[in-house]
């Protein structure tokens, strides 16, 4: 479910709830409600708090802070198709090298035909995922996985802290998260990897990794864990066209979810280090990839 899409179920539940200016917002609540991880939920969060309608708390969490009926709750600007599509725009022509290590506002209204507006929305977001920083005046990219020694080095990182992951002491995934993500991995390997759009699939590959991160019940592993989905951004959303790899991906995504539900945790992390060493040797020659991301994004 994209970022925008959930912003707005969760202003839904909100209004259902006929929540009043100061409820407490549980991530679990909303993940149940909505049918998805907490992950999601929180980046849905941090877009509600930019915007006013909710205000965050050390070690407390969310709470509404415009309730529905105000002007401020119903008349919000939410992320819609435009912060989405530039955004995608963005990663594909950063990954394509169209787009130089550090960018301004400016330019990137000029080159998109955007409001400041759109383009800081735009920029928070991508700072949130990871993927910028700012300095001194100007946005520069952070270190991503747009060559195939970023891309050897991060499977090699992900071989030590994902198996560890699942063999944490505290690892616990409830049984509405196993569900929901097993459910949603069987509707995969029943034909959405070859039907669904290739962002729907970046997604839900990112959902599992991110709710094992936030299972293990460590937070420095699931920092790490969300740290490399986060980088994988630029790239995977030229990557993700190989359909068939993708479907053998969810059904060893599905044979790990079938093991944390036997609570053999150590099958699951024997079966997570094969899963990622099985996508490292399967992974496509990024400057093939480059090439033809920049003809299409150039129209040669």
């Amino acid at each position: 479910m994209a970022k925008a899409e959930l912003v707005g179920k969760i202003l839904g539940v909100l209004r259902h709830e006929n929540a009043g200016a100061g409820f407490h917002i549980r991530e679990q609540w909303l993940a149940d409600a909505l049918g998805v991880s907490r992950s999601p939920v929180r980046a849905a969060l941090g877009e509600l708090e930019r915007l006013g309608i909710v205000r965050s708390e050390h070690r407390q969490g969310y709470f509404l802070a415009a309730e529905p009926g105000s002007p401020a709750f119903d008349g919000a600007e939410l992320p819609g198709s435009d912060t989405e599509r530039i955004y995608r725009q963005i990663a594909q022509e950063r990954f394509a090298r169209l787009i130089g290590d550090q960018v301004s506002v400016a330019e990137l209204c000029r080159r998109y035909g955007a409001s400041r507006a759109v383009i800081s929305r735009v920029l928070a977001r991508m700072q949130e995922d990871g993927l910028v920083e700012k300095t001194a005046g100007r946005w520069t990219f952070r270190p991503a996985l747009i060559d195939d020694e970023a891309y050897r080095e991060s499977y090699r990182y992900r071989l030590l802290i994902e198996p560890a992951a699942l063999l944490e002491p505290g690892f616990h995934m409830p049984r509405t998260v196993l569900a929901r993500l097993k459910q949603r991995h069987e509707e995969m390997i029943g034909g959405g990897a070859r039907s669904q759009p290739m962002p729907a699939l970046f997604d839900a590959d990112a959902e599992f990794h991110e709710a094992i991160a936030d299972a293990c019940g460590n937070r420095f592993l699931m920092l790490a864990i969300r740290q490399q989905t986060q980088l994988r951004r630029l790239s995977e959303y030229e990557k993700y066209n190989e359909r068939d790899r993708l479907e053998t991906s969810f059904r060893e995504h599905l044979a790990i979810l079938n093991a944390i539900e036997c609570r053999d945790l150590a099958a699951a992390s024997r079966l997570m280090a094969e899963h990622i060493r099985h996508s490292e040797d399967s992974r496509p020659d990024l400057a093939k990839v480059r090439v033809l991301a920049h003809r299409r994004l150039t129209r040669i």
